[in-house]
């Protein structure tokens, strides 16, 4: 089996997540072959051509949050809301940044929007922005509040915390996907690939705020 998959990080996430070890790497990034011309049909308003395309850059790469995102808004696109609801939990480990993160609960929040839960939207939707500023969201919750009233609240982050845990939705990262891109930064850094290891302690860095990733970071920074 070939993938095209170059980074460190990617690896390790496919190998655990998917766990498979028999491949090889493409020669030429197929990923980014498809996804150009995903765009273009998109463009035209040929959003099922742009989904299969995009499906085929998932096989190449199925550990991208960017593939995950694409294809779930051309199921939103296509109204297939089950398509997306299902690509969007399986997002959730692959997200790596605080922007793929707050992604992910948007996504969620439009899931939840149209199957007539306008509470756990908004849950969603401000939960989202508390990781990264985002005006689609700021859109859907002043059309939240507008349209719903009184009959909607404002809750606090541990109401929406408290509200997400009861609907099974994790409130973070994923724990292991941190651990691994931890290691796969340490693996990096021994094969002296030091841009790959500080693209790694970043993501983690990005999530958890922790302490002694940030001395990582400044240490191979120097």
């Amino acid at each position: 089996m070939k993938l095209s998959i170059y980074h460190i990080s990617e690896i390790y996430l496919y190998e655990y997540y998917l766990n498979n070890f028999d491949y090889e790497i493409n020669d030429q990034d197929l990923v980014k072959t498809y996804v150009d011309e995903a765009l273009e049909e998109e463009k035209q308003g040929n959003i099922d051509k742009a989904l299969q395309l995009y499906l085929k850059a998932h096989m190449e790469n199925p550990v991208k949050y960017e593939l995950h995102n694409n294809i779930i808004r051309c199921c939103r696109q296509l109204n297939d809301l089950e398509g997306m609801y299902n690509y969007t939990l399986d997002s959730h480990k692959f997200c790596c940044t605080r922007s793929e993160l707050a992604s992910f609960y948007r996504n969620l929040g439009y899931y939840y929007l149209e199957n007539y839960k306008p509470q756990l939207a908004l849950d969603l939707y401000r939960y989202s922005i508390l990781f990264y500023e985002n005006e689609n969201a700021d859109h859907e919750i002043e059309f939240l509040k507008t349209a719903m009233g009184e009959k909607i609240k404002d809750n606090t982050v541990e109401e929406i915390q408290n509200n997400l845990k009861g609907e099974q939705i994790p409130i973070t990262a994923d724990n292991v996907t941190m651990a691994l891109l931890v290691k796969a930064g340490q693996e990096a850094e021994e094969k002296e690939a030091f841009d790959q290891a500080l693209d790694c302690y970043n993501m983690v860095y990005d999530l958890t705020s922790d302490e002694e990733i940030l001395k990582k970071i400044q240490l191979l920074s120097k």
